[in-house]
């Protein structure tokens, strides 16, 4: 038996997105349940106080994919506490599988099947991480090294800026590296999408609610690798935007 639970965190996320987001998600859940390295998936879209007209929508929204297969269910907070504290908001208490998902990423057809067989052929991982691309197909480079000051200052910093410290950023994003290759611990991951074990995110609590918006994924990993190993998988493959947003801003 592996049970999955998916968390995605919403604050008036555009719907369109999040739809092509479920439709990607129920065919990568279909596929793994077909190649019978998963038994049930239930989704949970944790609302962040969007507003009863947007509620409105994404029950109509959910109610299209009970219908097109999907185990889909809303979560609606009454206030907006943070991206961390919304994914923390879902109980996986007898789940063997955990996936944190943002609303805009898509995942290929076999990605879930991928990464659920290389979880149990490596009980020694905790948590995988995908590679990601751009709708453009370029990389999106989602695991990074740990961050210095002047890295984090480039980060926010205008783009003719950032080009001067593109070394140190590619350095931050760890080109240099062969991503076509499974990876074991690979640095820090983006919380944009994790698949973790469910005994693992109970341990770690899910994410630390101090973070609000940035650097709660960073964290969760560095707890993660006290726990575990972690490894990117490039099988395990998603399209993700450039610029990842979590959705809790007011």
């Amino acid at each position: 038996m592996s049970r999955l639970t998916v968390s995605i965190v919403l604050h008036r996320s555009p719907l369109p997105v999040l739809e092509r987001t479920l439709t990607s998600l129920q065919r990568a859940c279909a596929q793994a349940q077909a190649a019978g390295c998963l038994t049930e998936a239930v989704v949970v879209l944790v609302d962040n106080a969007s507003g009863s007209s947007y509620l409105a929508a994404l029950c109509a929204l959910v109610a299209r994919q009970r219908q097109a297969g999907l185990d889909c269910h809303i979560l609606a907070l009454p206030d907006n506490g943070g991206y961390g504290r919304g994914h923390n908001a879902v109980a996986a208490e007898t789940d063997d599988f955990r996936l944190v998902l943002n609303p805009d990423v898509l995942l290929e057809a076999d990605a879930l099947r991928q990464a659920l067989v290389f979880l149990h052929r490596h009980p020694e991982v905790g948590l995988v991480a995908p590679w990601g691309q751009n709708a453009a197909g370029q990389p999106s480079w989602l695991c990074k090294a740990y961050p210095g000051v002047l890295t984090l200052a480039l980060r926010v910093a205008p783009k003719g800026l950032q080009r001067l410290g593109r070394v140190e950023l590619a350095n931050y994003e760890m080109r240099e590296r062969d991503w076509s290759q499974t990876i074991f611990d690979p640095g820090l991951v983006s919380g944009c999408c994790l698949l973790l074990r469910a005994t693992l995110w109970r341990r770690l609590g899910g994410f630390d609610p101090g973070y609000f918006l940035y650097f709660e994924d960073f964290d969760l990993a560095l707890r993660a690798r006290r726990l575990t190993t972690i490894a990117y998988l490039p099988q395990f493959r998603i399209t993700a935007p450039q610029n990842l947003r979590k959705p809790v801003r007011n």
